[in-house]
């Protein structure tokens, strides 16, 4: 009868703990300051290794941030700066790898869901970086 008390306590501590007395879970959000000074909230902020089918491909190992733009999509252009700007969190740091490759990605939720950008870095062999975007919806 003892056990079983103490099972009982063990288990309701432990679904306490997981969820924190706080209903749901929440996505975690750090607020990070941009050199303009703007605030953009991160979702995350992920080392991501070049992995493809059980193969590994270390050239194509990546950092990729995602964060939540409160911007419209039209105009394109003010979006795109401020992608531009959230690059340079994980730009300096990706160099540092010798990175070829990195994402950061303009949510609008943090469930991810809705349409999104994620605009894609690459780094020449001269260390110049440019970009392409691709547009998702879920």
């Amino acid at each position: 009868m003892r056990t079983r008390t103490l099972a009982a306590l063990l288990a309701v501590g432990l679904s306490i703990g997981c969820f924190g007395g706080q209903g749901p879970y929440r996505q975690l959000v750090r607020e990070q300051r941009l050199a303009s000074g703007k605030v953009v909230r991160v979702i995350s902020c992920l080392l991501v290794w070049g992995v493809e089918h059980d193969e590994r491909h270390p050239d194509q190992d990546s950092f990729a941030l995602e964060y939540l733009s409160a911007l419209p999509r039209q105009p394109w252009a003010a979006l795109e700066a401020e992608a531009l700007e959230v690059f340079e969190l994980i730009r300096p740091v990706s160099e540092q790898w010798g990175f070829s490759m990195a994402t950061v990605t303009a949510l609008r939720s943090p469930e991810r869901t809705g349409t999104y950008d994620v605009f894609v870095f690459t780094r020449t062999a001269a260390g110049t970086w440019s970009h392409t975007t691709q547009s998702i919806t879920r």
